[in-house]
């Protein structure tokens, strides 16, 4: 799989072991897993974000900044509230 050099992911101090335990019982390494859960994301929310993108890039073409920024608002607390609702609850913090 070819790679590009960016800047390094930073992963939760409490992630390292179980992202080490799937990239063991894989035989693959914690970058090949990483890439792959965003690859299964990005495949199972494709017309969302098609669809987010799709209306962004025509707010941008008509150069309607307040409906853009409209917009992100709008649907962003939504979004983000869905987004958490998923994340599992277990008083972890940024490390």
């Amino acid at each position: 799989m070819p790679t590009t050099k960016t800047k390094p992911v930073r992963i939760l101090t409490t992630d390292h072991a179980p992202l080490q335990l799937l990239a063991d019982v894989e035989r693959r390494t914690p970058a090949e897993v990483v890439h792959s859960a965003l690859a299964e994301y990005l495949a199972t929310h494709r017309e969302e974000l098609a669809t987010v993108y799709g209306d962004t890039q025509a707010l941008l073409r008509a150069g309607d900044i307040d409906g853009l920024t409209a917009a992100l608002r709008r649907d962003a607390g939504p979004f983000v509230a869905e987004v958490a609702a998923g994340i599992p609850r277990t008083g972890r913090t940024r490390g």
